[in-house]
């Protein structure tokens, strides 16, 4: 088996470790097979001609969640035909959806893919957050009365259960430059948020806390900041950008929270860069950077590393890198400049793709899929802004627990933005939208002749073994989303949308059910 071993240096090829196994014991490979296949709107949304980023705006890499199940029920939110949001539940395994359409707001765009609707639950209160239509703009929250997904059966599904719409989570703060809502669950049943504020190359990462008990948000900071000067082989020299984060983000077993993002420089997608790691142990105030801590904490003095019997002890303000205060005068924040937070260096030229896919295994093992070109898979073809469909490869990543970075190539010609999930055993599933047909000249990112193809890999191999077990043919025009609790539960649940017969014409859709084997 083969693996590779990224160097926080900047350079793009990775070394290649050799690692020799004894015997194993065979085991079926994992695979799929549907059970079901339901629909849940004939009517859910496509983007009007000239839409800039592809006609999809339900179900996209960087919605979390817009699919979820909570206590038996599975949810879902997407934008019907007239352009309002609505939200789903059915009861598992297979009773009928219910939707509410919130007809007190209408979707500001008809042409504006990131203007998506994401969903999340806390768990201690049973309390369903929604945000939606926000592309740089003033955000767009609301609420359910408390118990609404503790006691689903007990409670009328209509909109009268959530509250108004606000343009706020914690009173007197302003969030007016929103964009990618992201609700996720704490360790200890709480629900944060994170988002961007401001542009695409020139802005911020930030989030929040709800507290169930007080049933309020509180401790809006920012996280990640656009600062630092930036160069590279394309780009001349750059003093801002934003970090594009993969997810789902969350928590890994032991009460960590994880982030990894790569950077834009500016509006345009060649200017992404780099993939990053950083971490927190305390809900995402204190932030490390990729050094593992080995040993108690030492004096920072000329020569912070000490080296006992092969063991690297290191002091731990040099691996903090972030703290967040709320207050400028005493905060630090991640920025382009935070030490080793730099995992796999890539400049621009790679065609580097932004928000695509992070899970946590269950020994707590950092996992993304990520596509991009590499200098081998350049030949033959011209550069362009993502690089053409015959130089982009999948590649998985992962993070062992001393802090070494993998990397293992996948097959398949690249489609969309992967979503990657992860086992109780360790074996890997990623899902994608794949295209029926392939210019392998083209440069294009965005397609509606797409299919759902599903790969796996075993963690007895070390995902090295990545293969196709499954292709559903669409046409579908969306990226692929897939419900994270009930894939724990043993089924892959995933969210399509089929493509239009005329641009801008409203379609179906649906859930599509896949039983997990081995």
């Amino acid at each position: 088996m083969h693996c590779q071993k990224t160097r926080t240096i900047r350079q793009f090829f990775l070394p290649t470790i050799l690692i020799l196994s004894g015997s194993a014991v065979c085991e079926a490979f994992p695979s799929v097979v549907k059970i079901a296949d339901t629909s849940v709107a004939a009517n859910a949304m496509t983007l009007a001609s000239g839409a800039p980023y592809g006609y999809a705006i339900n179900g996209l890499s960087f919605q979390q969640e817009a699919l979820l199940t909570f206590n038996g029920w599975q949810y879902i939110t997407y934008y019907n035909g007239s352009r309002r949001v609505c939200l789903g539940r059915r009861q598992l395994p297979s009773g009928p959806w219910q939707v509410i359409t919130f007809a007190d707001y209408t979707l500001s765009t008809t042409t504006d893919a990131h203007n998506v609707a994401s969903l999340g639950i806390c768990p201690n209160d049973g309390t369903i957050h929604l945000s939606f239509d926000h592309h740089g703009g003033v955000l767009h929250y609301r609420v359910s009365q408390a118990g609404a997904a503790i006691n689903p059966g007990s409670v009328a599904w209509t909109a009268a259960l959530f509250g108004s719409v606000r343009n706020y989570l914690e009173s007197g703060k302003s969030y007016s430059s929103v964009t990618y809502p992201r609700f996720w669950p704490t360790p200890d049943g709480n629900l944060q948020f994170g988002y961007r504020i401001d542009g695409s190359g020139n802005g911020d990462w930030a989030m929040a806390d709800y507290n169930a008990a007080a049933g309020i948000w509180s401790n809006t900071r920012k996280v990640i900041i656009r600062a630092g000067y930036y160069a590279d082989s394309k780009i001349s020299g750059s003093y801002s950008r934003n970090a594009y984060l993969n997810g789902p983000i969350g928590y890994g077993p032991d009460g960590t929270l994880h982030l990894t993002w790569c950077w834009r420089e500016t509006a345009t997608g060649y200017a992404n860069h780099d993939i990053m790691y950083a971490y927190s142990q305390d809900g995402g105030f204190t932030w490390y950077n990729n050094i593992p801590l080995k040993g108690m904490r030492i004096g920072a003095g000329a020569n912070p590393f000490q080296t006992i019997l092969g063991l690297t002890w290191m002091d731990e303000e040099l691996r903090k890198i972030g703290r967040s205060t709320g207050n400028p005068s005493t905060e630090q924040l991640i920025t382009l400049d935070s030490a080793v937070v730099t995992v796999v260096a890539m400049d621009s030229y790679y065609g580097l793709m932004n928000q695509q896919a992070q899970a946590i295994d269950p020994q707590g093992r950092v996992h993304i899929v990520m596509f991009h070109c590499t200098p081998e898979t350049y030949q033959g073809y011209s550069w362009s802004t993502w690089g053409p469909v015959g130089a982009r490869r999948y590649f998985h990543y992962w993070r062992d627990a001393q802090g070494h970075w993998y990397r293992n190539q996948m097959p398949d010609y690249v489609g969309s933005r992967p979503k990657l999930f992860i086992r109780s055993n360790g074996d890997a599933f990623a899902i994608y939208q794949s295209r029926q047909s392939i210019n392998l000249n083209s440069s294009g990112i965005y397609f509606t002749d797409g299919n759902l193809t599903i790969q796996a890999a075993t963690a007895a191999s070390l995902w090295t073994d990545w293969q196709i077990i499954h292709v559903e043919t669409g046409q579908f025009l969306n990226e692929m989303l897939a419900d994270p609790v009930r894939f724990d539960q043993g089924i892959l649940s995933v969210m399509v949308q089929n493509s239009p017969t005329s641009i801008g014409a409203a379609t179906t859709l649906r859930v599509l059910d896949f039983q997990l084997n081995n």
